[in-house]
């Protein structure tokens, strides 16, 4: 590789985003340094990116999901069982059904029609499947067009699946909102926020090397997640500002959109079929779910839309808020979900693609 093509690509990355943000378009350090990247990829064939990029972001991606699991969060899990168990089995159902439709039907990779299809995060999805040999610049395309069309639909279609509901949530039991447990003898060593971030960044690499070198699918993004949550549940020593989340984003965008080449931008027409089925069958299962939990009592029909809408927790939240969910529930079943379709479902992505091939 190339010293010159790296900084460059990195610094075409750093403008995607800054035009990006102003543009006011969301994500914008992935999606803003993936599409300058992948423009410059495909048209001059300049852009590249270390390989060890991809596990350092991982590492960093795993850790900010892990920083979102608190204590809180675990305490409230047994409250919340029956609608979590509900959304996560039908987003599953869901991933695999399209997965092999996409297969089937459209000519598709077994492994990009499934990561295509998971709920997760653009960023944590885009480097799994960079990990797992699916096209990387496919599933990342299909899960920004996922998020864009959640943001854009989300507040109308609520509307209009709400219209015939009353305007305030059914009183229901609250979640279990006590402070945590007493300063255990960590906490006490890092007091400081920069002890704090230090200690954080080193866990989160050191799991993202070790989970590479395991093996496992999506090992650096998986042993992270798991530290670090696992850290935030029992200390408040796990801390990283935003602005790492940023970079992380940006070099992890840069890495995807170098894989970009012409024959990708060539087949960009391909995809218009599998994502009118993805948009169709998250609609189905946001409104499935929605109605059986009202009905049933697990949550009311705002709540529920908005627990299972398949957009990031913090976007979710900030939507919610306007239309006067619970926004605590929201969030444990937003987390949940976001865990659980990082770590979880490319283990399960990778079992389907050995059965069948």
């Amino acid at each position: 590789m190339h010293l010159f093509h790296i900084v460059g690509t990195i610094v075409i990355g750093i403008v995607g985003y800054f035009v990006a943000r102003r543009a006011g378009i969301p994500a914008p350090a992935m999606i803003g340094s993936m599409l300058a990247v992948g423009l410059v990829s495909a048209f001059t064939g300049f852009a590249e990116m270390p390989a060890p990029i991809k596990m350092a972001s991982q590492g960093i991606s795993g850790a900010f999901i892990g920083l979102s699991v608190g204590r809180r969060d675990v305490r409230n899990i047994p409250h919340m069982i029956k609608p979590l168990l509900l959304l996560l089995t039908l987003l599953t159902l869901n991933t695999l059904l399209l997965g092999f439709a996409f297969h089937t039907l459209f000519g598709w990779d077994l492994m990009t029609g499934l990561l295509s299809c998971v709920a997760g995060g653009i960023t944590d999805v885009s480097l799994i499947a960079m990990d797992m040999d699916a096209d990387a610049s496919t599933v990342a395309i299909m899960q920004t067009i996922r998020l864009f069309f959640v943001l854009a639909v989300l507040p109308s279609w609520i509307g209009f699946m709400t219209r015939n509901t009353d305007a305030a949530p059914a009183a229901s039991k609250p979640l279990d909102m006590s402070p945590g447990s007493s300063p255990t003898p960590l906490d006490r060593l890092l007091t400081t926020p920069r002890r704090k971030t230090a200690f954080t960044l080193v866990i989160a690499l050191s799991c993202g090397v070790a989970g590479y070198m395991s093996g496992v699918p999506a090992g650096a993004l998986v042993f992270s997640l798991v530290a670090v949550a696992a850290l935030n549940i029992t200390t408040d020593v796990v801390t990283m500002p935003i602005d790492i989340k940023r970079i992380a984003q940006i070099l992890a965008g840069s890495l995807v959109g170098s894989s970009v080449t012409p024959d990708t931008i060539a087949h960009l027409g391909s995809i218009v079929g599998p994502l009118i089925c993805m948009i169709v069958m998250y609609m189905a299962v946001n409104a499935l779910f929605s109605i059986v939990a009202s009905r049933t009592g697990m949550l009311d029909m705002k709540s529920a839309l908005f627990a299972s809408s398949p957009g990031g927790a913090s976007d979710m939240a900030l939507i919610a808020a306007d239309f006067g969910a619970d926004l605590t529930k929201i969030g444990v079943m937003q987390i949940a979900r976001a865990a659980y379709a990082a770590a979880i479902m490319p283990q399960v992505a990778l079992l389907c693609v050995r059965l069948w091939g």
